[in-house]
């Protein structure tokens, strides 16, 4: 099931989820990552995730929850400022559709979780050894306000389970987020150091797919840089 890349205001979000790069559960329970010898094994990759990315917005979007005719007593910049993202909507669903979102993110966390493990890729979950479930439950971009730094963010829960038994063998919890930077874009760094929403809303469609494109490998690396130190973890107690 898809579902439309769109602008929508989340209040709270930035309290909600902590500025740091990466936020994770106190513990991932269980932890038997020490008891596999995982190169001799299979793995089978099942993800769930929305399709598409949301890109959220502060109350300079469309649409303010509590003043339906807030665009009519807004003056000047603000009004402009509105009428400029919505310019920005086909530009969006252009680059996102380009950019194949879903397939890059399965792809990445399938190709650097086998590296991790040293168990090797099969698609047939039914004859796997293993099975890494992740389930993606948000990822996007947050731009709260037009002059503040963009982040991208994920929010992602991932199980590696016994193919035969089909108990967890690891599992986490990873909130991440982090600041766009105009390398990011392709931009030199020296012009700014962040992303803001402006900028974002000036962005042709091919500057929006390089940005998606690593947004894919940002909600990916959420969750395969949280195994590897799991992993690593494991090798130090064995």
């Amino acid at each position: 099931m898809s579902r439309a890349l769109g602008f929508r205001i989340r209040r709270g979000f930035a309290a909600w989820l902590a500025p740091m790069a990466l936020v994770a559960s106190a513990c991932s329970h269980p932890n038997r990552l020490a008891e596999y010898d995982f190169w001799t094994l299979t793995v089978a990759v099942v993800s769930d995730y929305p399709p598409q990315p949301e890109i959220l917005s502060g109350p300079f979007f469309p649409g303010h929850g509590k003043d339906p005719f807030h665009a009519i007593v807004r003056a000047g910049s603000r009004i402009a400022r509105e009428i400029e993202t919505r310019r920005l909507r086909p530009r969006l669903d252009s680059a996102a559709a380009r950019a194949e979102l879903p397939d890059r993110v399965t792809a990445r966390i399938g190709d650097r979780a086998v590296r991790y493990l040293g168990a090797r890729r099969i698609d047939d979950e039914r004859r796997a050894d293993l099975i890494l479930e992740v389930e993606i439950r948000d990822y996007g971009i947050d731009a709260e306000d037009w002059d503040a730094a963009a982040r991208f963010f994920v929010d992602a829960e991932a199980w590696l389970i016994d193919g035969r038994d089909r108990r967890a063998i690891w599992t986490t919890r990873v909130r991440r987020r982090e600041p766009i930077t105009p390398a990011i874009l392709g931009r030199p760094s020296a012009v700014r150091d962040v992303v803001t929403a402006a900028v974002l809303a000036g962005l042709s469609v091919d500057d929006m797919e390089r940005a998606l494109v690593q947004l894919s490998h940002f909600a990916a690396d959420g969750v395969t840089d949280r195994l590897r130190a799991s992993l690593d973890d494991a090798a130090r107690r064995r």
